[in-house]
């Protein structure tokens, strides 16, 4: 190769070297932040332990302070990505209508003797149930079911093989209509949550601000995001020995997490994945009946 050949390919070389470094710089930046905000969540959570619902409705404000402080992005991003500006009209106050009528019911029930977290929990359920129409407005049910299919598929049929097996083992009975009852129950105060609580953070926020469209190695930031989701759980969790609660988190949280994370991303919508995350926890709550 000649002298001219070899100083044009190290010039396209270096050229190349200094566009790629402040990308991947700001990518690293960006994991660090994510990095950063789940680790101040874990360490709120074990400041005040004891409490999974003070756990839970800590995330409301650090959500809203990482989408505005550190993101610099609008609110409304957090459920329709390509959203410009946040509205519903009459369909969407319609659903919102329909949304919150579950939580108010069990809210109610659940009002004397109810402390000042629990009535906190279920005014999240309420106020989500604006941004779960908003979301539903942007897509259509069968687009829903469609990015929900891969993570319900895999989160709640686990769920439903690993804790129908323990009933068989135990020999408890299945009693399939409290089944049925507890999972719409579940599944209708989860879905308007998850817009204020869990899912809008790690898929609606961290997954977001972690990768970004076109950029290479989209498993590994799925997986990095799902395993900080795991992590997350730490401080209300319990049960086993350290080191194995730890396995125990990581694996089921990145095996769900990883189809939450590609359905938000492939959506841009986070209808999918709630109505997903929903679905696996009713599964879950109806499945320990009787356990």
């Amino acid at each position: 190769m000649s002298t001219t050949a070899t100083t044009r390919t190290t010039t396209r070389s270096t050229i190349h070297d200094r566009s790629v470094t402040p990308a991947r710089d700001a990518r690293r930046r960006r994991l660090l932040e994510g990095t950063a905000f789940v680790v101040v969540w874990m360490a709120l959570g074990y400041a005040f332990p004891g409490n999974d619902l003070v756990y839970l409705l800590m995330g409301v404000p650090l959500t809203v302070g990482f989408q505005v402080l550190v993101r610099q992005r609008p609110l409304r991003e957090l459920w329709v990505r390509d959203s410009t500006r946040f509205t519903l009209d009459r369909r969407g106050l319609v659903l919102a209508s329909l949304l919150v009528v579950a939580p108010i019911y069990y809210g109610a029930k659940a009002l004397p003797g109810a402390n000042a977290w629990l009535i906190g929990w279920y005014a999240a359920a309420i106020i989500g149930a604006a941004g779960a129409a908003f979301a539903l407005r942007a897509t259509t049910a069968a687009a829903m079911l469609r990015a929900a299919m891969v993570p319900m598929a895999v989160g709640a049929g686990g769920m439903a093989a690993v804790l129908g097996g323990i009933h068989l083992a135990a020999n408890t009975p299945v009693h399939v209509l409290a089944v049925l009852g507890t999972v719409a129950k579940y599944l209708l105060l989860y879905f308007p949550l998850t817009f204020l609580i869990e899912e809008v953070a790690f898929r609606g926020a961290l997954d977001a601000h972690v990768h970004h469209a076109g950029e290479g190695r989209p498993w590994h930031s799925a997986l990095f995001v799902s395993a900080l989701w795991g992590l997350w759980h730490l401080p209300i969790s319990g049960g086993l020995p350290l080191p194995l609660l730890v396995l125990e988190l990581l694996a089921v949280h990145c095996l769900i997490g990883v189809p939450l994370s590609f359905a938000w991303r492939r959506t841009r919508n986070l209808v999918g994945p709630a109505f997903a995350h929903s679905a696996i926890d009713a599964v879950r709550n109806a499945l320990v009946l009787g356990l």
